[in-house]
């Protein structure tokens, strides 16, 4: 039996924004001024049905086969350290493929990463780097992957790639915090240190679906909060820098997840499907939350540097 053709008008089942952002994207795309996608975890939600692979990338093919399209390993529902079952060596259990899915994903999507099971790398393009972490492998002190995050972002020539931006799938804040979204103070304790000290001006999650962006944050402290520019941006002057600016952006395509009661740390918080679109030279990075379903901006924030000359 042949297979059966796949249907994207059809909404998917558990992603109903999926299609939405998808279009919103691709329309991007087809402009001409997108160099490249990031896509930090939760990559088909599969959970162990090879179809869902299927629908997922024939999903994504008018954008991933004209852009690089990045991705980060996360945690549930897709992948978890190419395995997903006691014992395997991952820090969170979550037994939603049965130790299949990261089969897939590593075939599907091989990044520079530094070797099998460790799905963790950097890339730079035009004036930033990318520092793309696992939050599923060991990230602890003196761990292998902790280690590399402190090799890699100490490495940067901020003259010649003056930002730095951070990406992993589970954040270290949200107003979301559920059972399903615990935030884990052990991963923030370990690791936003780090930001800190290598001067990490942006740092992007996934994980929980919403979307929400922080003042200059570090141990839950606003350490300098954004001023507005002539057109009212909210805009972080990081020529004297203080502390990362940190985003949840999980609102391209599952159920959107509620906020409860947010940190002082919280500026924006926002419950729609969508996507950050973003734009960088030497002296700032533009950043705009598009609403996938409307086209329009709903949030747009800025960070600028003075450079040396």
């Amino acid at each position: 039996m042949g297979k059966a053709p796949l249907d994207p008008s059809v909404e998917h089942y558990i992603q109903p924004g999926s299609l939405s952002v998808i279009k919103a994207v691709t329309d991007e795309v087809k402009s001409g001024n997108v160099d490249s996608i990031f896509h930090i975890g939760d990559i088909s939600y599969a959970t162990g049905f090879l179809v869902e692979w299927d629908f997922f990338l024939h999903l994504i093919s008018p954008m991933a086969s004209q852009v690089s399209y990045m991705t980060a390993i996360g945690i549930n529902h897709c992948i978890n350290l190419f395995r997903d079952y006691i014992g395997s060596g991952s820090v969170y259990i979550t037994p939603d493929s049965g130790g299949e899915c990261g089969v897939p994903y590593e075939t599907y999507f091989p990044m520079p990463t530094p070797a099998k099971d460790k799905p963790w790398y950097s890339i730079e393009q035009g004036s930033i780097h990318f520092t793309v972490i696992s939050t599923e492998n060991d990230w602890t002190e003196n761990s292998e992957q902790y280690e590399w995050m402190t090799k890699d972002m100490g490495s940067v020539d901020r003259s010649k790639t003056p930002w730095l931006i951070f990406t992993g799938h589970r954040p270290m804040y949200s107003s979301s915090t559920n059972r399903l979204f615990d935030l884990d103070d052990r991963f923030s304790k370990a690791v936003e240190p780090l930001l800190l000290q290598h001067k990490v001006d942006l740092a992007l999650f996934g994980h929980v679906h919403n979307y929400e962006r922080t003042c200059s944050v570090y141990q839950s402290n606003c350490l300098a909060m954004p001023t507005k520019d002539r057109n009212g941006v909210d805009t972080y002057d990081h020529s004297n820098y203080s502390a990362p600016v940190q985003a949840v952006i999980g609102m391209a395509g599952f159920s959107l997840t509620k906020f409860s009661k947010p940190g002082s740390w919280s500026l924006t918080r926002i419950s729609d499907f969508g996507y950050l679109r973003g734009h960088a030279t030497k002296e700032d990075i533009n950043l705009e939350f598009v609403n996938a379903n409307t086209r329009q901006v709903q949030d747009s924030f800025r960070i600028t540097k003075r450079q040396n000359r």
